[in-house]
């Protein structure tokens, strides 16, 4: 028995391996593209969110950084060294002050009202490069004025920078201003244009040379016959007078500062970079005194103002009664003692499914904290 028994299993076929049935295949197949499938769209959904995202915070950013730049220069509008009143200033430079409009410190905020026919109310004629030939305009200095974006307003603010330099020693109407220099620097040039003034006037002038001994520097101010050089005589309340530097006839103490006039425009106009599909976005430019315009934040489309004026004067406080357009504001622009800036801003890129630019309006309200100062 034994032997048959071992004969009988020599001769039984091993079993053989089965593999998967073309079915199972395809079922295996269908499975892992849903799986991956699945993994793609997950991928793409979280990129197109992170896209999102990063836009939202892009134009967010854009707009913070805008009301950073304009509320700094509408805070210092209008400061004028200690205060003294307007008319004990004296306004020493030849020409049309609103042709000046690097210096027109008569006016501490300005503004050009867009209009939807791509004009300005006023237009723009009184910005730098405004007037074609202007010999105030230095190349590097101008506005290119075709370029402001249509229906977008141009904000002006004016003050005299800070710190100044203290004059060390008397300065008489007719004297030439002695500075401090620290290290031989005075911190000024020829054909700056600066103001001296203590808390009972001022003047403002065009400096034609700086002589530095030492840690001084002594301004000179010889007048001329250009355009915004200093004019050999000035309109005074008495009437036309030499050139001086004091309507009041008094000296100016070591109290006295000496500041560089300064004057910060802004207006949209279109970027100098592209965005990732190739086109060219609008974007918030920025002038300061005669240097040039510098693009300071890309994606802003829109720039619109209301000004808050203050009907009021007389009761001593500085408060806006309503906001109106530029071309509604009075002529005396010292009623002007807040601004309510709206910007447009965009993701600058194209962030979306359908390939468009997230955008969105924002709002600020700003004091002009050194309007009527003399109230």
């Amino acid at each position: 028995m034994s032997g048959s028994s071992k004969i009988k299993n020599r001769n039984q076929r091993p079993r053989t391996v089965q593999g998967f049935s073309l079915v199972e295949l395809l079922l295996a197949l269908a499975l892992g593209l849903v799986v991956v499938a699945g993994i793609v769209q997950l991928f793409v959904g979280n990129s197109q969110t992170s896209a999102i995202v990063g836009g939202q915070a892009r134009l967010q950013e854009n707009a913070r950084y805008a009301f950073d730049f304009i509320s700094r220069a509408a805070r210092r509008a209008g400061y004028l060294g200690c205060a003294p009143e307007p008319d004990n200033v004296v306004r020493g430079l030849l020409g049309n002050w609103n042709l000046i409009p690097e210096y027109n410190i008569t006016r501490s905020v300005d503004g050009h009202e867009g209009n939807g026919d791509g004009t300005w109310t006023p237009n723009l004629t009184s910005l730098p490069g405004g007037v074609p030939g202007n010999v105030n305009d230095a190349p590097t200095g101008a506005i290119d004025t075709a370029a402001i974006a249509a229906g977008t307003d141009v904000l002006v603010f004016r003050n005299v920078q800070q710190p100044g330099q203290k004059l060390v020693q008397v300065l008489q109407p007719d004297g030439n201003p002695v500075v401090t220099a620290p290290g031989g620097n005075p911190g000024f040039g020829v054909n700056d244009v600066v103001m001296v003034s203590d808390c009972e006037q001022g003047a403002i002038f065009r400096v034609t040379g700086v002589n530095v001994v030492g840690n001084e520097a002594t301004l000179l101010h010889a007048t001329g016959a250009g355009f915004f050089d200093n004019a050999a005589a000035v309109n005074s309340p008495t009437g036309l007078i030499p050139f001086t530097l004091s309507f009041l006839g008094r000296s100016y103490g070591p109290e006295a500062t000496v500041s560089a006039v300064e004057s910060t425009f802004f207006f949209i106009a279109p970027s100098t970079r592209q965005d990732n599909q190739g086109n060219t976005p609008l974007a918030l430019w920025q002038k300061v005194g005669r240097g040039g315009a510098v693009e300071l934040i890309q994606g802003v489309d829109d720039l619109d103002v209301l000004y808050g004026i203050d009907t009021t004067l007389a009761d001593g406080i500085s408060n806006p009664n309503q906001y109106v357009s530029f071309d509604a504001v009075p002529a005396d622009v010292g009623q002007i003692v807040a601004i309510r800036a709206s910007v447009s801003v965009n993701s600058v890129d194209a962030v979306t499914d359908d390939g468009n630019r997230l955008q969105r309006t924002f709002s600020k309200t700003i004091l002009v904290r050194n309007a009527n100062p003399e109230v």
